[in-house]
C-alpha cells in the first residue's frame, strides 16, 4: 500500500477553496469549517473523510486544464457531505481516519528536523493507504451526491460539463479491466445510468463557463506549473523547457533548478517572474523557500518579509512559520530577532493551530530566549498534536511544578498548563 503524501502549499490550497467555496455555501456548508488537502497521488481520484475534510489527488488537478472537471468532483464530494453519507460509515473507519491525519500530522513534524524532499510543500505521510479512508458509497448514495452536485451547479448558473467529463473516464476505464479497477471505481461506483441521468437533468440548461474560467483559468496555471514543477523529474522538466521563456516554463525552471541546486539558474527564473508579477506575494513566498532550503537565511528573511507584507493574513500563515525558522537558524542568536520570530508564530497559530510545527519551532526559539516554561509549553502542545499523550503530561507535569502557584506573573502559563493536562487526560480517557 502507498504511502500518503499531503502537500501543504497556501497558494494551491487558496485556488482550491475559490473553486469550492460558493459550492459550500450553496450546500448550507460553512467554508471556513471544510479543510481541502492535495495528496500527492498521481491516480485520479477525491474523496471525503474525518467529518468535513475533502481530500484531492494531485493526479485528478494535472489530467484536466481547466477548472470545470475539478468543480464537478468537488461539488459530488459536498453532495456526499450534505446528503450524510459520511454518518453511514461503517464502524472502524473513524479509526482510519484519524491514524491518516495523524500520520499526516507526523509528516508535517518530521518537517522541524529538516527532513525535506523537493521542497517544504510537500509533506510526507505515513504508512496509512488513503484506501483505508474512502467510504465505499453505494450507487444510490452516488445519484444522490449527483442531485446534489447538479442542484448546486444550477444555483451557480454553472455547467455540468467538467463532472460528466470524469465521469465518463472512469465509465470508460471500467470496460475490459474488471481485474484492476482505479481506486475511485471502487469507492464511488460509476454506470452508464449516472452519466445519462445528469445529461438528461441540464439538457436544456445554456450554462456557460466562459466568466469563471477566465477568472480562475490564471490560477489554475500557476497551480499546474507549480506542480509540475515539484513532482517531475528536474533532469526532464529542463530538458523540456530549456528553449521556452513563457510564464509556465519559467515557473517549471525555477522550481526544477532549485531542486537540482542550480541557485543562480533558478533565482533567475524566478526573478524574471517576479520582475513581471512585482505583486505577487506568492511568487516572493516561493523564492523565500528557494533561498532558505539552499541555506541562504539572510536573503531569504528578507524575501520571506516581502511576501508577508503583499498577502492576507491567512496567506501568510504558513510564510510567517518559514520566516520564523529562518530567524531562529541564524548564527547570531540576536534575542530580538527571536522575539520577532515568536511573534510571526503566534499570528501564524491563528490559523495554523494544528500545525505541530508551528509548535516545534515555538519550542526552540523560546529556547533560544531561554524562557524554558513557555519552551516546554509549546513543546507539549507539540506531542499533543503528534498523539504522544505521555510525554505531553510529563512535560506539563514538569512545567507545573516549577511555577509558583501565588506568583500573579506565572498565572497565564499555569492556566495554560493545566488546559493541556486536562485535555491530554481527557483524550487518553478516549
Amino acid at each position: 500500500m502507498a504511502n500518503i503524501a499531503i502537500i501543504r502549499d497556501r497558494e494551491i490550497e487558496k485556488f482550491l477553496h475559490q473553486l469550492a467555496d460558493p459550492i459550500f455555501i450553496q450546500a448550507g456548508l460553512n467554508p471556513k469549517e471544510i479543510e481541502i488537502y492535495v495528496i500527492n497521488d498521481d491516480s485520479i481520484n477525491a474523496f471525503v473523510s474525518n467529518g468535513q475534510k475533502i481530500f484531492i489527488n494531485t493526479g485528478l488537478i494535472r489530467k484536466y486544464k481547466t477548472p470545470d472537471s475539478l468543480i464537478g468532483v468537488i461539488a459530488h464530494e459536498t453532495g456526499h457531505i450534505a446528503s450524510g453519507h459520511l454518518a453511514r460509515a461503517n464502524e472502524g473507519y473513524e479509526d482510519a481516519q484519524n491514524a491518516m491525519i495523524l500520520s499526516y500530522l507526523l509528516g508535517i513534524g518530521a518537517m522541524a528536523s529538516g527532513s525535506i524532499d523537493a521542497g517544504s510543500a510537500i509533506i510526507m505521510g505515513g504508512s496509512q493507504s488513503a484506501q483505508r479512508l474512502m467510504i465505499k458509497y453505494t450507487r444510490g448514495q452516488e445519484e444522490s451526491a449527483d442531485s446534489q452536485a447538479l442542484n448546486y451547479l444550477d444555483k451557480l448558473a454553472y455547467p455540468a460539463n467538467g463532472l460528466v467529463e470524469v465521469l465518463n473516464f472512469f465509465n470508460s476505464q471500467m470496460i475490459g479491466y474488471k481485474e484492476q479497477i482505479d481506486e475511485y471505481l471502487l469507492t464511488h461506483p460509476i454506470s452508464s445510468k449516472r452519466i445519462e441521468l445528469i445529461k438528461a437533468r441540464t439538457a436544456k440548461n445554456r450554462y456557460t463557463n466562459h466568466k469563471l474560467n477566465q477568472q480562475l483559468q490564471p490560477q489554475m496555471d500557476i497551480v499546474l506549473a507549480k506542480l509540475e514543477g515539484f513532482l517531475e523529474q528536474p533532469d526532464e522538466l529542463i530538458k523540456k523547457y530549456h528553449n521556452r521563456d513563457d510564464l509556465h516554463s519559467r515557473y517549471v525552471k525555477a522550481i526544477a533548478y532549485f531542486r537540482k541546486a542550480q541557485l543562480d539558474e533558478s533565482l533567475k527564473n524566478i526573478d524574471s517572474l517576479i520582475k513581471e508579477k512585482p505583486k505577487s506575494g506568492f511568487l516572493y513566498d516561493l523564492k523565500g523557500q528557494i533561498l532558505f532550503e539552499s541555506g541562504k537565511n539572510q536573503e531569504a528573511i528578507i524575501t520571506y518579509d516581502q511576501a508577508i507584507k503583499m498577502l492576507s493574513n491567512h496567506d501568510t500563515a504558513l510564510t510567517k512559520i518559514s520566516f520564523a525558522l529562518a530567524l531562529i537558524n541564524l548564527k547570531d542568536h540576536d534575542h530580538d530577532l527571536i522575539k520577532l520570530a515568536i511573534n510571526k508564530l503566534r499570528e501564524a497559530q491563528k490559523f495554523e493551530e494544528n500545525n505541530p510545527i508551528l509548535f516545534k519551532t515555538l519550542a526552540s526559539a523560546y529556547a533560544k530566549i531561554n524562557d524554558e516554561n513557555n519552551a516546554n509549553l509549546a513543546l507539549a502542545e507539540f506531542n499533543l498534536l503528534i498523539d504522544q499523550k505521555d510525554k505531553c503530561l510529563k512535560i506539563i507535569n514538569k512545567v507545573i511544578d516549577k511555577l509558583d502557584k501565588k506568583n500573579v506573573n506565572d498565572q497565564q502559563q499555569l492556566l495554560k498548563a493545566n488546559d493541556l493536562k486536562e485535555f491530554c487526560k481527557k483524550n487518553n480517557d478516549d
